[in-house]
């Protein structure tokens, strides 16, 4: 408590703004538990991310807390398809204080029509490298989504992600890098392209 109380003076003396803290920990399927930290100058929100991953038929929701830049609060719900029947979906609350007790955030249902655009699309944990297919895009998705990141630790882990992703998505896709240096993780690429318009389903 005398840290934060020490932190607060200090941000006020140098009129950097308010001092915020917030709950952090990754987790359950309706809400997660962790320590309260002091966020960096820059990350004055709190925010809570819940995410949907559809692989076949199971689904299996996941939820985030973090320091994250006011930005971020303004981040649409996105979805993203990467083939082989996997896909996530996922939306942002961003809260402050106490109101951080009651917030909530739900994951609206995903649209899976085709929309007549492709992207290539894999997944691979281990490795920043995977084997692309190419995919319909489905719903609002209208750009190619390429994530890698390094989960940094005793054994760093190495991720890539690829596939169809909405264009609002895409325009706040920066903004994730605040969220993950939360938890020491290196995000190595993360690019958005148009999608490519097919004349046929991909079969």
């Amino acid at each position: 408590m005398k840290t934060l109380l020490l932190c607060c003076l200090l941000w006020a003396l140098l009129e950097t703004g308010a001092c915020v803290s917030c709950e952090v920990c990754v987790g359950g399927p309706i809400s997660c538990t962790g320590p309260m930290q002091v966020c960096r100058e820059q990350l004055d929100s709190c925010g809570i991310i819940k995410t949907e991953s559809v692989v076949g038929w199971m689904k299996s929701p996941f939820t985030v807390k973090a320091c994250v830049p006011s930005s971020l609060c303004n981040f649409t719900s996105h979805y993203v398809t990467f083939g082989n029947g996997i896909s996530v979906s996922g939306n942002v609350a961003c809260c402050v204080g106490e109101a951080c007790k009651t917030a909530t955030v739900s994951v609206p249902p995903y649209n899976a029509t085709p929309n007549g655009r492709r992207c290539p699309a894999c997944y691979s944990v281990f490795s920043h490298h995977c084997n692309e297919e190419i995919i319909d895009c489905t719903g609002t998705q209208t750009h190619c989504l390429h994530i890698s990141t390094t989960v940094k630790g005793e054994t760093s882990i190495k991720s890539t992600i690829k596939g169809c992703v909405s264009e609002s998505a895409c325009t706040n896709i920066q903004q994730l890098k605040g969220v993950f240096m939360q938890f020491d993780v290196d995000l190595t690429k993360a690019e958005c392209s148009g999608a490519t318009v097919a004349l046929e389903p991909a079969g």
